[in-house]
């Protein structure tokens, strides 16, 4: 996929978006309340106040360790999706994107979910769909079938790319054809 006017802008603002987000949740988390029952540290044994200020400390940082590693998982999944476009790969499962990720599936599942609100399956369908629309934007149907096209997207069956498509866009992919070539008329 060339990178169009539109994809490097959707590519900013995605990158942007989580910039600013994780910019606000660093800030919301860096603010947090010290009980004072940890600040007093007279009349208290010191190596008491010292290993409560250590285990504060470490989980403090483990959780920065944890954003980080988030931030960078976000932009790996990024590049697969988006870059590379590995949805257009028929039968991708949710296990082989995170295999690919070097990540279980449960974390994939649940970073998608926090990102976009959207499962794995889900995503890769809007993917897909959008693929698709630009495809036939281009012309695709004018040399080959809606079902070469489905393939070519991704979509193992047919079946599958007609009742994705019409629930994305709202019509089957020929009905947006024809729409289109109308339009454009």
């Amino acid at each position: 996929m060339e990178l169009t006017s539109s994809n490097l802008i959707l590519f900013l603002s995605v990158g942007v978006a989580l910039l600013v987000g994780l910019g606000i949740y660093f800030l919301i988390n860096s603010k947090k309340h010290i009980p004072s029952q940890e600040l007093n540290f007279v009349g208290t044994d010191s190596k008491e106040s010292i290993d409560i200020c250590s285990e504060n400390i470490r989980s403090d940082f483990e959780n920065v360790l944890d954003q980080f590693d988030e931030l960078e998982l976000t932009q790996r999944i990024y590049q697969l999706l988006v870059v590379e476009e590995i949805y257009l790969q028929q039968g991708l499962t949710v296990g082989e994107f995170a295999k690919k990720l070097g990540v279980q599936a449960r974390i994939v599942t649940e970073i998608l979910n926090k990102l976009y609100g959207h499962s794995f399956k889900e995503l890769t369908n809007m993917y897909r769909v959008e693929y698709a629309k630009e495809k036939i934007e281009e012309g695709f149907l004018d040399l080959y079938t809606v079902e070469a096209l489905g393939n070519e997207a991704g979509f193992s069956s047919r079946t599958t790319f007609f009742n994705v498509f019409k629930r994305e866009i709202g019509v089957c992919p020929s009905e947006f054809w024809k729409n289109y070539l109308a339009e454009a008329a």
